[in-house]
Parts: structure tokens; sequence; C-alpha cells
């Protein structure tokens, strides 16, 4: 495999770009795909189908191309590996829950490969990121290798979409499926972000929407001790800068966005917020976190040295709290695996923790390591 890849910043110039690839004798069959809402996605799918192109597409809140961040942009990978190896399937949402596409994905993958390995991409605001992970590992009845993240929308928090050469979609799951007996997938969820203040409770919560955090409408509470007036874009904003560590069960916590607020002051998370969870706010520490997951990093390259390209999911929320340290992680990526990297700032992140299985997070950045075995 030789991956290649390239940003453009329209639709005609990614047609350029595939016909000067042709033109060098590359025949890519798969294309990952990452791009601003800001370009027409249906013409975007259409100009890969021409080249008999394959797509796994998905909008951003901005665009990673090696070990650059870009902003309004089109960053594309192009894989050059057989058809019989991986398998594309659009999910639609429609009458049913982020629960139930997740398990329809799991079903499927089963029967397009005994070891399959797993990418997904997630279009709609009011899309359950857990629930989409816990319905594919449910429905797989063991742990896979499963990453990806939820599609952005330029923080216009309007419209997050996911497609493919011939589809367009703001409510389903695009799901990228590699036979994992020729082709690994590999990756970890970095965060840093540490929990401040004293322990709240949920108190009225129904799957990813918050109604009540210590009996009192949950919009109040952070209006208690985060001053955003009433600017919804600014309170959504610094909201996500100070998201809600949850405390599991099982001792572990994960970390829960906002990324919408509605008129009766409940807030819609990108995961769940379980009822009568323990919550506390969460914040960066400034740039020891940067050097904190660069070295998580490192210690992930030691394990995992070799990879052909890598995908890189980031969240959004991350790139707004880091500001410009944000590309010095891009950097490290790249600089680290020294291959062609392509990623997007997410609305939320799919990948296993450190230690531990596949879950959904906020504020991590997720690099996946895709290669021939």
């Amino acid at each position: 495999m030789k991956p290649s890849v390239f940003s453009a910043t329209s639709v005609q110039e990614v047609e350029a770009h595939l016909e000067n690839a042709s033109k060098e004798g590359l025949k890519p069959t798969l294309a990952i795909v990452f791009s601003s809402p800001a370009h027409d996605l249906k013409g975007l799918g259409a100009i890969f189908a021409r080249h008999d192109i394959d797509v796994f597409g998905a909008s951003t809140a901005g665009e990673i191309f090696n070990d650059e961040v870009h902003a309004d942009s089109i960053v594309a990978m192009l894989l050059d590996i057989g058809r019989d190896v991986y398998s594309l399937e659009m999910f639609h949402g429609k009458d049913k829950s982020s629960l139930q596409v997740g398990q329809n994905i799991g079903e499927w993958a089963k029967t397009v490969y005994d070891n399959p390995a797993l990418m997904v991409a997630s279009g709609g605001l009011l899309a359950n990121g857990e629930h989409i992970v816990n319905g594919i590992i449910s429905a797989m009845g063991r742990q896979v290798p499963l990453f990806g993240g939820l599609a952005g929308d330029d923080l216009k928090i309007q419209e997050t979409s996911v497609f493919s050469v011939s589809q367009v979609t703001s409510n389903g799951v695009l799901a990228l499926v590699f036979d994992g007996n020729v082709m690994g997938l590999q990756g970890v969820a970095f965060s840093g972000w540490k929990a401040i203040g004293t322990s709240k409770t949920v108190t009225r919560a129904d799957g990813n929407i918050v109604y009540e955090i210590d009996h009192e409408p949950a919009l109040d509470i952070y209006k208690k001790y985060l001053d955003f007036g009433d600017d919804p874009i600014a309170a959504v904003s610094l909201a996500g800068e100070y998201p809600l560590v949850l405390n599991r069960d099982d001792g572990s916590s994960v970390i829960r966005a906002p990324f919408t607020i509605n008129q009766d002051k409940s807030m819609v998370y990108a995961g769940s917020v379980p009822e009568g969870a323990k919550v506390r706010f969460g914040m960066a520490p400034g740039i020891e976190i940067v050097n904190q997951a660069i070295e998580q990093m490192s210690e992930f390259k030691g394990q995992t040295p070799r990879s052909d390209a890598v995908v890189l999911f980031s969240c959004k929320a991350r790139h707004m709290a880091l500001g410009p340290m944000v590309e010095d992680e891009v950097s490290a990526v790249h600089k680290l695996w020294d291959v062609p990297l392509v990623g997007f700032f997410t609305y939320g992140e799919i990948g296993p923790a450190l230690q531990g299985g596949c879950d959904f997070h906020n504020h991590t950045l997720v690099p996946v390591l895709i290669y021939e075995k």
C-alpha cells in the first residue's frame, strides 16, 4: 500500500489532484475525505465516483493535513488497496436510535469479515456517540478495532454530515470495515483534561440530554461558574472548554462536552450522561497537556512502530482550548510515524483509552494507524 494525501480549497481543485494522480500512474480504490461544510459534499463525492474511487467522508470543524491545521478546506487520503479487503455502508438514522444504528453496523460488519476492523463517522447533532459505540460492540459480542468521530460543521451547530460517492446524510453513520486479517487498525485516545471543583449530581437526564444538575437547570449551573452572558454560541464555546468529567461505576472517567443548548436550559452532549451520575467540571492544565499527549504518543509509538498512514480524529473543543498549541500535537503525530496523514476536528471521538476497551470521548486526540499486515 502506497497512500498519498492532498489538500484543496475547492471541489474543482480536487478534480485536478485526482487527474494528476491518474497521470502519475496511481490507481486508488478508496479515499478518506474530510471537508468543511462550506463545500458541496454531494458534488465532492461525485468527482471521486467519476474516478472510480470509493469515499469515506465527513464534514468538519477544521481539517488536518500532514503536520498542518487548515480551515475551510478539503483533505483526502488515497489508498490503493484491493476492494476485497474493505467495504463501505451508509446506515441511516431515521426512526432509529443511535444504539440501534450501532447495532446494525455491528451485525453488518460480522457478515463481511470474520475479523473486522472498523472506522465510523456520524452525522447529525443529536447523535449519541456512546450509544453508537455500545451498539456496535454489543452486536459484535466482543471488542474489535473501532475508531472514528462525530462530524463537524465549522462550529455553526446547524448540520453535520457524512458522505460517500453517492449519498450525503445528516442523520446516520458511514461505516468503513477492513478485513483485519489483511489490514491493521491501531490507535489510542489521549486527553489530559483534569477534573476541578466539587462533585455534582446529574439529577435529571435522558440519554445525552441533561436537564438538571443538583436540581437546577443545567445551563444555570454553567452560568454560576462560567461568565458567558446570553450568547448561545459563546455559551456552547466556553462550556465546551470546561466539559463534564463523568465518573463511571468501575472507577474510570470519561469527558462529556455539550454542543447545543435547548430553550428549556437543558444541554445536549455528544455522549450519554446518565441520571444520577457524579460529575465535575474539567479544564485543560495548559501547555503540559500537549507535552503529556506527546509523551504518551511516543510510548504508544514504541509499541506500534510501523504504519503506512495515519488518520487523526481530534476534538474541536481541544482545538479551541489549546489554540495554536494544537499544531504541536498534530506535528508530533506526523513526525513520530512520518507517513501520510489526514484528519479533522470532530464533535466527539471514538477509540480505546490507554487502558481498557473502545469508548466514546470528548476533548481527546485519537491517531489511527492504518497498515497492511
